[in-house]
């Protein structure tokens, strides 16, 4: 190979690697996707809209943030749920609540993830940030329902899998209610919960319409497509729809970022589900 042909080879990778290091730390962090979920059954009411932000991970509420909120609103949901690693960090509680105010009068639920455990978060505060607005609440290991008209959204919320304790009692609610003009909604940020045989036991005894986890990030660094990497508590889901005993399974790319500020073939999700 010759001196211009070696020169020439090595700026082609120099340039390429750039644009590869530009793409993941400054073009897709931005790239937010809406991703649209058709999930109406058959009944004379009409549907709810849901909209799922998983994986926030808050540093700030700046541009970035009022572009999320402003997408959000412009979907008219009826509802909000935000599945867990909300912040990383105890002394990131205002932003939460500056997140929440700027979402406005929607209903709002949400559940921990690993995150707001790892992070030493007194969960007194964090319910406080999350309820002091209107009829939002934090489910930790509890039961809730959201009606408007004649159409009603049973909500499942459970503790992280990965970093808390959640309560598999609960599963037995699964479907518990026959009116199919119900939908059932379990929250789980951690989607290797439904890996475990006991899980898998106790789902498989009813049938919920939607499960809905993040944690994973989509891999946050992906290669054509594969995922080298997904944090422990993943179990073997990525992101998308899988089909789960007594379920079916919905894991979030989510909109934020952990350990290192880039993405690459995964670019941050708002997920929208007409139910």
């Amino acid at each position: 190979m010759t001196f211009r042909l070696r020169t020439f080879v090595g700026l082609l990778l120099v340039t390429s690697l750039l644009a590869v290091f530009g793409t993941a730390f400054l073009v897709e962090p931005g790239r937010i996707e809406v991703t649209h979920h058709d999930m109406r059954h058959q009944c004379d009411e009409p549907g709810l809209r849901l909209v799922q932000l998983s994986d926030l991970h808050l540093q700030a509420i700046g541009k970035h943030e009022k572009i999320l909120v402003n997408q959000v609103k412009e979907l008219h949901p009826d509802l909000v749920v935000l599945t867990g690693d909300m912040i990383d960090r105890a002394d990131a509680l205002p932003l939460l609540h500056a997140f929440i105010e700027e979402l406005g009068p929607i209903p709002l639920f949400a559940v921990p993830g690993n995150w707001e455990h790892w992070s030493g978060l007194d969960f007194v505060s964090l319910r406080a940030a999350i309820e002091g607005h209107g009829g939002n609440q934090l489910l930790l290991n509890e039961l809730s329902s959201f009606t408007k008209g004649k159409r009603t959204i049973q909500l499942i919320g459970l503790d992280d899998f990965t970093a808390g304790n959640p309560d598999l009692g609960l599963l037995e609610r699964i479907g518990y209610m026959h009116n199919h003009c119900v939908t059932t909604v379990l929250l789980q940020h951690s989607p290797g919960f439904f890996d475990i045989s006991e899980v898998r036991r106790l789902m498989s005894l009813g049938r919920g319409t939607l499960c809905l986890s993040g944690h994973t990030h989509g891999g946050q660094i992906t290669i054509a497509g594969w995922a080298p990497f997904t944090p422990k508590g993943s179990g073997h889901f990525v992101s998308g729809f899988y089909d789960i005993s007594g379920c079916r399974l919905y894991v979030s790319r989510g909109v934020g970022m952990s350990i290192i500020s880039a993405r690459l073939g995964s670019r941050p999700e708002i997920a929208v589900f007409d139910l």
